[in-house]
C-alpha cells in the first residue's frame, strides 16, 4: 500500500494562491504538526527565514481562502491547523496539559448541516471546542 505525499502547493493551487517559498513552508509546517498550533509555535517550527508579520500575513490569506481555520482555545493566542472542511472542523482542548486535537467530526458535521439548512441566514463559519481532560493526561 502506497502512502500519499502531502504537497502544499498543490493545496495552495487548488485555493486559487501563488505557491510562494514561504507559504508553502506555513502550510507544509501547518501539516506536520499535525494538531492546532499558535503562531509563536509555527515561527519556531519553521526554524527562522520568516518573521511574525509575514507569518500573519500568510495565516491570514490562508484562513481566507479557506485553506486553514483559526480558533481560539481559550487562551491569548489564535490556533491554526489545516482546513479539512469549509464550515471547520471540532477541536478537543485538555484542561491539564493545555494541548489542542482536532477532531474527526463527520457525525458532528452532519447535524450541523441539517442545523444551517434550517437557519434564514448564510452561514459562513463556525467554531465547535469540546473542553476535559485528553487521553494522555487521565492515564498519567
Amino acid at each position: 500500500m502506497m502512502t500519499q505525499i502531502f504537497d502544499a502547493s498543490v493545496l495552495l493551487r487548488q485555493a486559487g494562491l501563488a505557491q510562494t517559498a514561504n507559504r508553502v513552508r506555513v502550510v507544509q509546517a501547518l501539516a506536520e504538526a499535525g494538531s492546532p498550533r499558535t503562531p509563536q509555535h509555527l515561527l519556531e517550527r519553521l526554524a527562522g527565514g520568516m518573521n511574525r508579520v509575514t507569518l500573519y500575513r500568510i495565516l491570514d490569506l490562508l484562513v481566507e481562502h479557506g485553506v486553514a481555520t483559526r480558533h481560539n482555545a481559550g487562551e491569548r493566542a489564535f490556533r491554526y491547523c489545516l482546513a479539512n472542511d469549509p464550515l471547520g472542523h471540532a477541536h478537543f482542548l485538555c484542561t491539564r496539559c493545555g494541548e489542542t486535537q482536532c477532531l474527526e467530526s463527520s457525525a458532528l458535521q452532519q447535524d450541523f448541516r441539517k442545523l444551517l439548512a434550517s437557519l434564514p441566514m448564510r452561514v459562513e463559519g463556525a467554531e465547535f471546542r469540546l473542553s476535559g481532560v485528553c487521553e494522555v493526561c487521565l492515564s498519567a
